[in-house]
């Protein structure tokens, strides 16, 4: 589950990516409650290349929080889970907060460079704390009694 959701997260800084250099980043709408979390004040964006690019990265978004906090949990309960491990886990699940707040902002800001940089680093604290976990995790010898 920890590599599924590093591969998660790391997709969804590339998705993340190509919404801004593809100029997708706006391509739902900038209100608040209408156009995020929504797409256009719909639950689905319209069939147009724009706005199904930016969906699809907050759809990836959605999946990779839900990946973290799932391994996270199982980290938690985990027995043979290294401390190290779960501390830099519960730390990318605080930054993932963060990171939606932020993705927000991103939107409703009409992606404001400063916001936009900020996002950003946050997405990369997040992957490398969960690709330090995953670093922890594998390179911890199991006890097998």
């Amino acid at each position: 589950m920890l590599l599924l959701t590093v591969a998660s997260v790391f997709s969804l800084i590339v998705v993340g990516a190509y919404v801004t250099a593809g100029g997708y980043g706006a391509a739902c709408g900038t209100n608040i409650g209408t156009d995020w979390p929504l797409c256009m004040g719909n639950l689905l964006p319209p069939l147009q290349v724009g706005p199904m690019v930016e969906y699809s990265h907050r759809i990836l978004a959605s999946i990779s929080t839900l990946f973290l906090f799932i391994t996270t949990f199982l980290f938690w309960r985990g027995k043979d889970s290294s401390s190290s491990a779960r501390k830099l886990l519960y730390t990318a699940s605080v930054l993932i907060v963060v990171e939606i707040v932020l993705g927000g902002a991103v939107v409703t800001q009409e992606l404001e460079a400063a916001l936009v940089t900020i996002h950003q680093a946050d997405a990369l604290l997040i992957f490398g704390l969960t690709a330090a976990a995953g670093a922890v995790a594998l390179s911890r010898p199991l006890d097998h009694k």
